[in-house]
Formats: structure tokens, sequence, C-alpha cells
């Protein structure tokens, strides 16, 4: 396990020097990176993987920066499309959207959907 935070839905209020002092108070940073475009979102990363665990389970759904803040373990770039709301770049397996009921057991290009 990690102890890299993914601190969301801070809108344009994320504020490093805030934020610090919200999750310090669960153990040592190593360092809190806030997201400026697009903003919205932070991690924070403690030196103790223990205190992130901990931090998870206080903070979500809490206040911060004026805001309701969302927080979670982050997620490996290297995993795939991500937790809530994950957003998951090449090779996440983008293409089984397409492949869905919703498109009638088709893929994306009109064909059978499979192997051709």
């Amino acid at each position: 396990m990690s102890g890299k935070v993914y601190v969301g839905d801070l809108g344009d209020n994320g504020v490093k020097g805030d934020l610090e002092d919200v999750f310090s108070k669960f153990g040592p940073l190593r360092e809190v990176w806030v997201a400026r475009n697009p903003s919205g979102f932070a991690f924070v990363m403690f030196e103790d993987p223990r205190d992130a665990e901990d931090a998870v389970k206080e903070l979500d759904g809490t206040r911060c920066c004026g805001v309701k803040i969302r927080v979670d373990h982050a997620r490996s770039k290297n995993t795939g499309g991500g937790g809530r709301g994950g957003r998951g770049g090449r090779g996440d397996g983008r293409g089984d959207m397409y492949r869905s009921d919703r498109y009638g057991g088709s893929d994306r290009y009109g064909g059978g959907g499979g192997g051709g």
C-alpha cells in the first residue's frame, strides 16, 4: 500500500497550506501537490502508508478549504481505469466501452464485436 492519497472535489479552493495543516495531523508528510490546470484535486504523500490509511478513513466526506472533499487512496498510473471517478489513460481497456450491451453487443465500428 502506498502513502499517496488523492484529494478530490476541491474546485478552485485547493490551498496547499490548508491541506498540509489538515493532513499533517495524521503523520509526517513527504509532499503536498495541488493541481492548478485543471484545478480541483490534489495529492498528499505521507511518509508512512498507515498514516495515509488513517487519513482516508477520517477525512473522506469532511470539509477542507471551504468545501466537502473526497479522500481516497491514489491509484497507480499503470493499474488501468482507476477507482471512483478515476480517469484512465491509454491501455486502460478503453476499447471495452464500445463493446457493451448499450451498443447492441457490436463494436464501435459496426462489426460483430469479436475477433474479426
